[in-house]
C-alpha cells in the first residue's frame, strides 16, 4: 500500500438547497443557499476556480474532478465534471464510483468548494499524507486561533477540544474540509449514510448531533446485523459502531478526547473488519495542522465578503 506522488481530487460543487441552521449566537448573519461554487465570486472569479487555481499549483492532485450539476460548472476548464445534483451523501457516492472505475486501486482525495486553502498548506498536507504511516483515512483538524478576532465572521463556528497526546492539555479545533480515503478499506454505504447525517445536522451542538446519528444509524446498525447473522458471521456491526461513536462524543463533549482515541474511533466506524484483520499496520490519521483556510467554509454573506467575495444569483 505505497503512497504515490499525487492523488485525484474530487470537489464537491453541491447545493445548500436551503438555509442550515446556525447555532445559539450566531443569529443575524445570512446563511448562503444555492452553488456557493459559483455564486460567491471573488475578484470576478467564481470560488470553486480560486480552490481549483491553488490544488493545481499545489502539485499534488491529479487528475481533478467536480461532482456537481452540468448548468453550474459547465464553464469551468481543465477539470472533469461528474454529473451530479443530489443530497451530499449521494453527491460523494457519485463522485466515488465515478473516479474510483478510472483510477482502480487509488486513494481519492475530496474538498468541499467553499474553503480557500493556499498551494502552500494543501502541498505541506499532502506531503504529510504521503510521507507519512499508511493510513486508510486522512483527516486533518485544524487548530483554531486563541481570539475569536483572528476567525472575524467565521467566530459562530462550532470548536471542539482534543487533547493532542496524552497529558497535555487539549485544544480548540476546527473540523478540515479535506478528506483522503482508501475506498477498498471502507463500509461504504454505511459512510455515505452517516455523511449525509453529519451534514444535515452540521453547525449543532455535540449533544444534538450524537442523538440525531444514533437515531439516523440505529436501523441500519440492526439489519447490519440480522445480515450478519443469517450469514452465521458474529453480530456485532451495532456494537462495534456505536460503542466507539458514543465513546468519542461523550468524551469530545467532556474535552478529553485525544487525537489517539479519535482515531481509534473513525477506524472502528468507517474501516471495515476484515481489512482491519488483514491490514493491521494502516490506520486512521488526522494531523493537526495550522491551516485555517482549510476549515473557514464560507457558509454566510459575511464570511464571503470578508474573503472579499460579492454574492451573485446562485445557479
Amino acid at each position: 500500500m505505497e503512497q504515490v506522488d499525487t492523488v485525484p481530487l474530487i470537489v464537491l460543487g453541491g447545493s445548500d438547497r436551503r438555509a442550515g441552521a446556525l447555532p445559539e449566537g450566531a443569529g443575524g448573519r445570512t446563511v448562503l443557499v444555492g452553488y456557493k461554487g459559483t455564486a460567491v465570486r471573488i475578484g470576478g472569479q467564481p470560488l470553486i476556480e480560486h480552490l481549483l487555481d491553488e490544488a493545481r499549483a499545489c502539485g499534488r492532485f491529479a487528475p481533478l474532478y467536480v461532482a456537481g450539476p452540468a448548468e453550474a460548472y459547465r464553464e469551468l476548464r481543465g477539470v472533469e465534471l461528474i454529473e451530479t445534483d443530489r443530497s451530499f451523501g449521494r453527491n460523494i457516492r457519485a463522485g466515488l464510483e465515478a473516479v474510483t472505475a478510472r483510477h482502480p486501486g487509488s486513494q481519492v482525495a475530496f474538498l468541499t468548494c467553499d474553503v480557500l486553502p493556499g498551494a502552500a498548506a494543501l502541498r505541506k498536507l499532502l506531503d504529510d499524507w504521503r510521507h507519512g504511516p499508511s493510513c486508510d483515512l486522512f483527516f486533518p483538524i485544524v487548530r483554531a486561533p486563541v481570539s475569536d478576532d483572528q476567525l472575524g465572521a467565521s467566530a459562530w463556528k462550532p470548536r471542539y477540544r482534543i487533547v493532542p497526546s496524552e497529558g497535555q492539555a487539549g485544544v480548540s479545533v476546527l473540523p478540515g474540509h479535506l478528506v483522503i480515503a482508501r475506498p477498498e478499506a471502507l463500509r461504504l454505504p454505511f459512510l455515505y449514510h452517516l455523511l449525509e447525517l453529519g451534514y444535515r445536522s452540521r453547525n449543532r451542538s455535540i449533544a444534538y448531533r450524537r442523538i440525531y446519528m444514533v437515531a439516523g444509524t440505529l436501523g441500519i446498525l440492526i439489519a447490519q446485523d440480522v445480515r450478519h447473522a443469517l450469514r452465521l458471521r458474529m453480530p456485532n456491526f451495532a456494537w462495534s459502531v456505536l460503542s466507539a461513536g458514543l465513546m468519542a462524543a461523550t468524551k469530545l463533549r467532556a474535552g478529553t478526547l485525544t487525537r489517539a482515541e479519535l482515531e481509534d474511533a473513525l477506524r472502528r466506524v468507517f474501516v471495515t473488519w476484515r481489512w482491519r484483520r488483514d491490514h493491521p499496520e494502516s490506520r486512521v490519521r488526522t494531523p493537526l495542522v495550522e491551516s485555517l483556510g482549510l476549515a473557514l467554509d464560507i457558509d454566510t454573506v459575511e464570511e464571503a465578503r470578508q474573503h472579499g467575495g460579492r454574492i451573485g444569483t446562485p445557479a
